[in-house]
């Protein structure tokens, strides 16, 4: 969890671990449904995701996911419904952390909004930046 949330502290990521319920989804099995509201912040353990716009026929894929991948921070921060669905490509752990449970962290524990959040800031200003660069062609 420690490469996603680059500003937090070991005792803020052990927090937030032992906050974290992990799930085991099968291959096929959509994680997160577009349009719907999402009930928190998804990191991949293990296996690979799929992060498609299925308003679409055929979907179009928009990234592929790997293990260490944060998912559903979108919705998060901005309180909208899910913009992409994800959709585990083979058999991958992910753990959960439900938004009800990180919100009373946040307010009880003295530091850790701005260094949750400045991680997940850090998280989304990487993604525009691939995807300014991948839509340019470099």
């Amino acid at each position: 969890m420690s490469d996603i949330f680059h500003f937090l502290t070991s005792d803020d990521l052990r927090v937030l671990a032992e906050k974290a319920r992990r799930i085991t989804y099968a291959a096929g099995e959509v994680v997160l449904s577009e349009g719907k509201e999402a009930p928190g912040i998804f990191v991949l353990r293990s296996g690979r995701m799929k992060v498609e716009k299925r308003l679409f026929n055929p979907p179009v894929l928009i990234a592929a996911l790997g293990p260490g991948e944060v998912f559903g921070e979108m919705s998060f921060v901005d309180s909208h419904s899910i913009s992409a669905s994800v959709v585990a490509m083979e058999v991958s752990e992910v753990d959960v952390l439900e938004k009800a449970e990180v919100f009373a962290l946040l307010a009880s524990v003295p530091g850790l909004s701005s260094r949750f959040y400045q991680s997940l800031a850090l998280k989304l200003s990487e993604r525009l930046r691939a995807t300014t660069d991948s839509l340019a062609g470099l």
